[in-house]
């Protein structure tokens, strides 16, 4: 009798040992949990600067903002105290960052957020996109092989400036760049205005003086506006070749007052801008003397200018090993198979040889 009551003793111990060990690890995993900083968002981007904001924990006072350059960079950390964000300041123009945030306490650290420094544009987009919207932009620019263009169905707003495909390129002071905007009605065509305005400048703020386009139209037809892209100074140096700017284009059934905020029928587009250098010569129709790739970061596709058409690519990962390799195809790279990460690609073009790093994002 003894031994049973002592059996059972034992078997009443390891079973509470059990239980709290359990309910310990539940109550351990539970905790951690609830101090993993949550739901960064970065917003209020532009070339310099941009605002980071987190979920507040109960009982968290103390964070460590972290940041760098995407890829293998060193860390760079800002202490915050009884806040859930923090503004950066003079970050590099053009750049994609890294950033998470980390619980003091307990050390726990968010997932990574990337965000790229760029221009930050006011606000605009139709209510209603029913009774008519924009269906094509195109844009055929002086010097350039390739015309852009954009079809599209109904939206209030569409933001295409991270679209390799839809990137539209100038050379800086080239005449006679046209683009043509055509509409769709469900029913009956109507009376509409079509604006459009490239941010020559790059200051962030679409002017009355940059507005390429200013027309009426009642009927499918496209609306075409011819004009000329300036050069430096009226376009800083330091956009020549850099990130790009914006163009938006706007259809409405209400002549809008500028190019900033909300209206009731109608659709916005807004589109990207590279400003190329006119002292490039060009070898052939499609190659210019200097090979560049955009956009940088890249999604799915990453464009080649200054080369042939089938130049050899070779594509390694940032520890030196090959992810890829083959031909061009049309100016294109394909990196859909290619995981988040950084990548230097190798161009070979008969003889010249030409390397540079991109993102996947």
């Amino acid at each position: 009798m003894t031994k049973k009551l002592l059996f059972c003793s034992f078997l009443l111990l390891g079973a509470f040992s059990l239980y709290q060990s359990k309910n310990s690890t539940a109550t351990s995993v539970t905790k951690k949990a609830f101090t993993i900083p949550i739901n960064v968002v970065v917003s209020n981007i532009s070339t310099t600067s941009a605002t980071v904001m987190w979920d507040p924990i109960a009982g968290s006072t103390s964070f460590a903002v972290r940041f760098r350059p995407v890829g293998p960079n060193l860390w760079s950390s800002i202490s915050v105290f009884n806040t859930n964000g923090y503004t950066f300041t003079d970050l590099q123009p053009c750049t994609a960052y890294e950033v998470q945030i980390i619980d003091v306490a307990s050390g726990d650290i968010s997932t990574s957020v990337i965000f790229y420094t760029s221009l930050n544009y006011c606000i605009s987009a139709s209510t209603d996109s029913n009774i008519m919207h924009i269906s094509n932009v195109t844009v055929t620019s002086t010097g350039v092989t390739n015309p852009m263009i954009s079809n599209s169905g109904p939206s209030n707003y569409t933001d295409y400036r991270t679209d390799p495909g839809r990137r539209v390129k100038f050379f800086a002071g080239s005449p006679a760049n046209k683009l043509s905007v055509t509409n769709t009605w469900t029913g009956t065509a109507g009376p509409i205005t079509v604006n459009a305005w490239i941010d020559i400048n790059g200051n962030g703020v679409f002017e009355a003086v940059e507005k390429v386009m200013n027309a009426n139209v009642s009927s499918a037809i496209p609306v075409v506006s011819t004009f000329p892209i300036p050069g430096y100074p009226t376009i800083p140096s330091a956009l020549i070749g850099g990130c790009g700017v914006t163009m938006r284009v706007i259809s409405s059934q209400t002549f809008p007052t500028g190019a900033c905020g909300t209206f009731t029928y109608g659709e916005v587009e807004d589109y990207g801008v590279d400003f190329l250098d006119p002292f490039l010569a060009v070898k052939e129709p499609g190659q210019s003397a200097k090979p560049e790739i955009y956009p940088n970061p890249a999604s799915d596709i990453l464009n080649v200018s200054g080369i042939s058409e089938a130049a050899d690519f070779e594509i390694y990962n940032a520890v030196g090993q090959k992810a890829g390799e083959g031909k061009t195809s049309d100016h294109k790279v394909k990196l859909q198979r290619l995981p988040q990460g950084v990548y230097f690609i190798q161009l070979k073009d008969n003889e010249n040889i030409t390397r540079f790093k991109f993102i996947k994002k």
